[in-house]
């Protein structure tokens, strides 16, 4: 699995989506590196299709299903603020690893 963090240069939100991208990732065993691109000028943020800052794609793909927003540096807002949340980072990681959305991602124990 791919997993890329675009952001533009001084964005204070990279980190902290960086942080949430890490801590989903880490919640499963496997080990997968986040590709983190600093995108420095508009004309960068076109060649890379970067639809505002910060952009998360797995495996190409935007972590939003459909997300068609501008190609840009701009601020992008995942309806909270700029810091993707965690369960919408988890779902695309579930399509990514083709577990099945809704489902649970590990077997459930019956603690009796």
């Amino acid at each position: 699995m791919r997993v890329e963090l675009l952001f533009a240069d001084g964005d204070p939100a990279a980190m902290p989506a960086r942080q949430a991208l890490a801590e989903v990732l880490g919640e499963d065993a496997f080990e997968t590196p986040i590709q983190l691109i600093a995108v420095g000028s508009p004309e960068d943020a076109s060649m890379l299709d970067m639809r505002g800052s910060p952009t998360i794609r797995i495996d190409g793909l935007d972590i939003v299903p459909g997300w068609d927003g501008p190609i840009g540096l701009v601020q992008r807002d995942y309806g909270d603020g700029p810091v993707p949340p965690k369960a919408l980072i988890r779902a695309a990681v579930e399509r990514a690893r083709g577990w099945g959305h809704g489902r649970p991602r590990r077997p459930e124990r019956d603690p009796g």
